[in-house]
């Protein structure tokens, strides 16, 4: 989901308005970098470059998603109340 939702944000920033004829091919060049962003593993076709300031902070974000992880990004966001599952004895000791 983080991808999809990525991909689909980078396209609005970076081609808008603009016809399907000028945009041939433009998807597959960006759905690559947000994986590749994703995936932290380096590879570029090389139109980071060219991507607006928004373009680049949604790859940088990606960037920084993907090396957190999805799981640890959702636990660190969830508000989860943890109830214990024991809890201590309690007496009073007289001594003496």
């Amino acid at each position: 989901m983080v991808i999809i939702l990525a991909v689909i944000l980078i396209q609005q920033v970076q081609i808008g308005d603009v016809s399907h004829n000028l945009s041939r091919g433009a998807f597959l060049e960006m759905l690559f970098e947000v994986v590749s962003a994703f995936g932290t593993v380096g590879l570029s076709t090389g139109i980071t470059p060219d991507l607006s300031l928004a373009g680049k902070l949604i790859i940088t974000a990606m960037m920084f998603i993907g090396r957190l992880g999805p799981m640890a990004i959702a636990l660190a966001v969830s508000r989860r109340e943890k109830t214990p599952k024991f809890s201590y004895a309690q007496e009073t000791i007289m001594i003496g």
